[in-house]
Order: C-alpha cells, then sequence, then structure tokens
C-alpha cells in the first residue's frame, strides 16, 4: 500500500511539473498567454493536365557500329580520314601498298595469255586429226593423246582465269572502303604503318577505323523493376541530352531487357530507346536523361496532393477523400472523389469545381511544441492512474 501511495505522489508530480513547463512555455512565446490560431495555406482547383513519367538516365550509342579492317596486309599508303569525318559508302577509307600485288595480277594475266595460247593450239591439232582418225588415218592410241592435250589445255585455262581473278581481288583488297554512309568515330592507325590481315591473321588483324551511321542513334538506360511493368515496346519518350539541356529529343522504345541486371543493389531492366538525329547534335557517348509518359490526360480539374485528408470512415472507398473547403471565410470539411493521382496532385472526379478554395493547415511551432508537452501531460497522467 505504501508502494502504491509513492507512486501516486510521483505521477501527481508529474503531472504538475509538466503542466507549470507547458503553461511557463506557452507565456515565454505568447506574451499574452494565448496560442496561436490555427493558419491556413489556400490552393484553387485549377484545370490542368496530369502526367505520370518514368525517368532514367542512359548513354547515347549509335545504333550500327562497324570496326573496319582490311582483309589484306601490308603498309597503309595512304589515309585521307580524321576522326569525326563524315563519308558516303565507297568513299576511300585506307589503301595499302599496292606493289606486290600489281606484280601478282600482272604475271596472273600473262599466265592467262600463255593458257588461252595453249588450249587454241591444242584445238586446231584437235581439229585437224579429228578428220583423219574418221578416215582412219592414224591410230586410236594418237588420236586419245590429242584428246588429252587438249583437255589439260582447257583445264591450265580455268587454273590461270581462277588465279586472275583471284589476284585482282587482293588487288581490290588493299584498297579498304566506306561499307556504309556514316561518322567517322576512331580512328586506330596512321599512314605508314603496317597492319595484318583481318582474315588470315589469328590475332584478328588490326582495325583501321571504326565507323557509325548516326542519322539515329539509341539510348540504353536502366528502369527500376518497380517501374519496368508500366512500359511496353511502342511507347514514346522524350530525352534531354546533358550537353543540350535546352533541347528536347523524341524517341521511342524499342526494347526492354528480358533479364534484369543489378546495380548498387537496386534491379534495374535495361530499355533501348531509339532516338532521330538528322541535325548529328547527338554524339556517341553523351549523358541524357529519358522520360517516358505512362499517363497523359488534359483539361481535368486538379488539386495539390497535400490538400488531401484522409477519409472519415476508413473502410470507405479508396477514391473518397476530405478537404478542407473555404465557405463564406471558413474552412470545413469537405468529401470529394478523386481519379488520377500522385505524390504531387490528384484528379477530381466530384465533389469540387473549378476556382474553388482549398485550405492546409499551417502549424505553428508553438503549437507544435504545445501539443507535444501536452501529450507527454496526458502519458504522465496515464503512469499515475496505472500506479493505483
Amino acid at each position: 500500500m505504501r508502494f502504491s501511495k509513492i507512486h501516486t505522489i510521483i505521477g501527481a508530480a508529474i503531472v504538475i511539473v509538466a503542466a507549470l513547463a507547458a503553461v511557463y512555455l506557452a507565456n515565454s512565446n505568447d506574451p499574452d498567454g494565448r496560442e496561436d490560431e490555427i493558419k491556413y495555406k489556400e490552393f484553387t482547383v485549377q484545370r490542368g493536365t496530369f502526367r505520370m513519367i518514368v525517368t532514367a538516365s542512359g548513354v547515347v550509342k549509335p545504333i550500327d557500329r562497324i570496326e573496319i579492317k582490311s582483309k589484306a596486309s601490308g603498309e597503309i599508303v595512304d589515309l585521307p580520314v580524321e576522326q569525326g569525318d563524315e563519308v558516303l559508302k565507297g568513299d576511300l577509307i585506307a589503301r595499302l601498298d599496292q606493289k606486290d600485288e600489281r606484280a601478282a595480277v600482272a604475271q596472273a594475266q600473262a599466265d592467262l595469255d600463255i593458257a588461252q595460247a595453249e588450249l587454241n593450239q591444242a584445238q586446231r591439232i584437235y581439229d585437224r586429226r579429228n578428220e583423219l582418225f574418221d578416215r582412219q588415218l592414224i591410230s586410236e592410241e594418237e588420236w586419245n593423246q590429242i584428246e588429252l592435250n587438249r583437255t589439260v589445255a582447257k583445264g591450265k585455262l580455268v587454273q590461270a582465269t581462277t588465279a586472275l581473278d583471284r589476284a585482282q581481288e587482293r588487288l581490290s583488297e588493299s584498297v579498304v572502303r566506306a561499307p556504309i554512309d556514316g561518322v567517322l568515330l576512331q580512328k586506330y592507325v596512321e599512314e605508314g604503318q603496317i597492319i595484318a590481315s583481318g582474315v588470315s591473321n589469328v590475332g584478328g588483324g588490326t582495325p583501321i577505323v571504326d565507323l557509325a551511321d548516326m542519322s539515329s542513334v539509341h539510348i540504353e538506360a536502366g528502369i527500376d523493376e518497380i517501374d519496368i511493368g508500366k512500359i511496353g515496346v511502342g511507347q514514346t519518350a522524350d530525352v534531354i541530352a546533358e550537353a543540350y539541356p535546352q533541347l528536347q529529343f523524341k524517341g521511342r522504345v524499342v526494347r526492354i531487357a528480358p533479364e534484369a541486371r543489378i546495380e548498387q543493389n537496386v534491379t534495374l531492366f535495361d530499355v533501348i530507346v531509339e532516338v532521330e538525329n538528322t541535325d548529328g547534335k547527338l554524339k556517341s557517348g553523351m549523358n541524357a536523361a529519358i522520360e517516358i509518359t505512362i499517363v497523359e490526360k488534359s483539361d481535368i480539374p486538379l488539386v495539390p496532393a497535400v490538400a488531401l485528408m484522409a477519409p472519415k470512415d476508413p473502410s470507405g472507398p479508396p477514391d473518397e477523400r476530405t478537404v478542407l473547403l473555404k465557405k463564406n471565410g471558413d474552412f470545413i470539411p469537405h468529401q470529394v472523389t478523386i481519379g488520377l493521382s500522385s505524390f504531387r496532385q490528384a484528379e477530381i472526379l466530384s465533389g469540387l469545381k473549378e476556382g474553388d478554395n482549398l485550405g492546409v493547415p499551417m502549424t505553428s511551432r508553438l503549437k507544435e511544441e504545445n501539443d507535444q508537452m501536452e501529450e507527454r501531460i496526458r502519458s504522465s497522467r496515464s503512469f499515475g492512474t496505472s500506479s493505483r
């Protein structure tokens, strides 16, 4: 019993001390000892556009980037291009020393001429001896040899023709031309350098330049798994490059990665956005941000999300909210129905009209401190009662 009385005395003392502290605090902040009146920040219901977007950052990349190598090996004697040059399909990229290839073509042409002459001779002998064989003036063994000689001559001609074609091909391979229209992104060699063939060399040969068609580029960006379900192929996207913050490029989602990747413990899916780049402003490697519109609805009544309060009945419809509607100078609770909503704003389906004014209580620091003190006093009272 004595223990209970001690707790009762302690509880009462706490209540008295807390109450005195509250009074002192209120009087120290308010000379008149009056609690601050609740102030409201007003918002007007206005018509506008509701838009939800998913944003991500990525890097500009060419769609088709080609690493150009030479099929032939040798010394580069002509390299008329520089990094950043625009070239057309068929333009000269590099020319290798052609002395050996030209000599090989000349030799192959001479071999072809000899083979053709030998075949002509074999054919004339064949034609003359054919008549003699028909008249049985020469033996069958001799006739067979004549036929064999003509066949061998034909084979040599085919071989010589093939050798000439191959020599001419090697000569053409010593000249490297652009396979597409594009921009030279990288240049790996200089005039006078000896390069290895990209066909016969085990290491894959020496790269000469990187070429890409930059008339259309893509942005590869990682989208959080929370938002990836809202994105589909074909959706439009706005692209803003850091180099041109004042410009907005239009793009389209062309591919969504089927598998996620983890970056700093965040699960991301790579999304490819294709962007037209006809003016060439977007360069390979530029940083860019993409904004993909998920929902957009125009000319609808909107209110700030901060003006919405939870409904009086928690079990009611999820689209019902309470606002403080200004009437005759006072702000009174008013029920509304909302549609599209975000953390910033919400669409009003019913309950308000354009031009209505809403209020949001602006609690002063003094009132907040007093409320906290009152809460502590209530807790102290509760402690004393339970002790009894």
